[in-house]
């Protein structure tokens, strides 16, 4: 009997439903969000999103830091449901990355004189004799391709903290113990370069010429797209000799790795991108080769220590079992 009056009641509903010409959306709503909400298809909307929003910003003359992102990534965790873990997880990261950024201007103020000369020896030295950056800059700056290549070279540098915090975002989307190992990762190797940046102060290709060392290198970057930074990173001091290790080198290596223990063959994409940092900070004065190689093996060893040290430790950045065993045919 009682399912019987189930029936009824289901036909009378759609009965009445047809005769006022209302129908209940709400199924078909919850549906499309819970499609919307899948990883790959909010994988992609985020990527839109922040590459439309930041380009945006870099245009108009404004430096995409890392708490303008965290702003930006808010209506990302809105639609994935998950705004209170996303804050959980973000903000004490963010702030870290903040405090790592406001101790490195501490690192130009410790009376220890630059390494400008010695640089400048050893990438001669493993070079031939020839600096990349002025090889590339007489080749290239004042070429029919000059301007265009100095721009898209400058909008690749400025998107030093955009990029690894974009692929911060995607790895939480998908994986949270992805997210953790990154950030962890992320957050030690740039301690760790603080040190070293305390210690052994290093200065750019473009230092060396302001200072006579080096010929045939200019700051592009001085002339090309202007930069508005947030009021916090106003309050901060710059460190214009902290060229080795080369962050900007290393932030995209240790992403790449990052992403292909996620995707193991579509993660290799990436390396499209770290040629082309390596490319810009060489060519644009503000690394030597020999700062982008010494970035590559922090990441490594960074990347190395984590998975080796760090994670078998560590509770939280081990994959829960059951992720294992669902990985395991998924990579076959």
């Amino acid at each position: 009997m009682g399912a019987g009056s189930a029936a009824c009641c289901a036909v009378l509903k759609k009965f009445s439903a047809s005769r006022t010409g209302r129908v209940d959306w709400r199924p078909v709503e919850l549906g499309r969000l819970r499609g919307v909400r899948r990883p790959g298809p909010l994988v992609g909307l985020a990527l839109g999103y922040l590459v439309v929003v930041s380009g945006l910003m870099i245009w108009r003359g404004i430096s995409v830091s890392p708490d303008y992102l965290l702003a930006l990534m808010v209506p990302v965790a809105l639609l994935s449901g998950r705004v209170l873990r996303f804050l959980a997880d973000w903000v004490p990261f963010i702030a870290l990355f903040l405090g790592y950024e406001a101790m490195r201007g501490l690192a130009a103020k410790t009376g220890f004189a630059p390494h400008v000369g010695d640089l400048a020896s050893a990438e001669q030295w493993l070079f031939g004799g020839h600096l990349p950056t002025a090889v590339l800059q007489s080749s290239l700056h004042h070429s029919a391709v000059g301007g265009a290549l100095d721009y898209l070279a400058t909008v690749v540098y400025f998107c030093h903290f955009v990029v690894p915090l974009t692929v911060g975002l995607v790895l939480w989307l998908v994986s949270r113990t992805a997210y953790l190992r990154y950030v962890t990762a992320l957050l030690g190797m740039s301690f760790f370069a603080f040190v070293v940046f305390l210690l052994l102060p290093s200065a750019p290709p473009w230092y060396a010429a302001d200072h006579g060392v080096v010929t045939g290198v200019t700051k592009i970057i001085s002339s090309t797209l202007p930069s508005a930074v947030s009021p916090y990173y106003q309050s901060l001091n710059s460190n214009p000799v902290a060229a080795m290790p080369s962050l900007h080198m290393a932030y995209p290596v240790l992403s790449l790795l990052a992403l292909l223990s996620v995707w193991p063959r579509r993660g290799w994409l990436f390396a499209v991108w770290c040629l082309a940092v390596m490319f810009s900070i060489v060519y644009l004065g503000e690394h030597y080769m020999v700062d982008a190689l010494a970035g590559i093996v922090l990441a490594v060893l960074s990347w190395v220590v984590l998975m080796l040290v760090v994670v078998p430790r560590v509770a939280a950045l081990r994959e829960p079992a059951s992720s294992q065993v669902a990985a395991v045919p998924a990579r076959a």
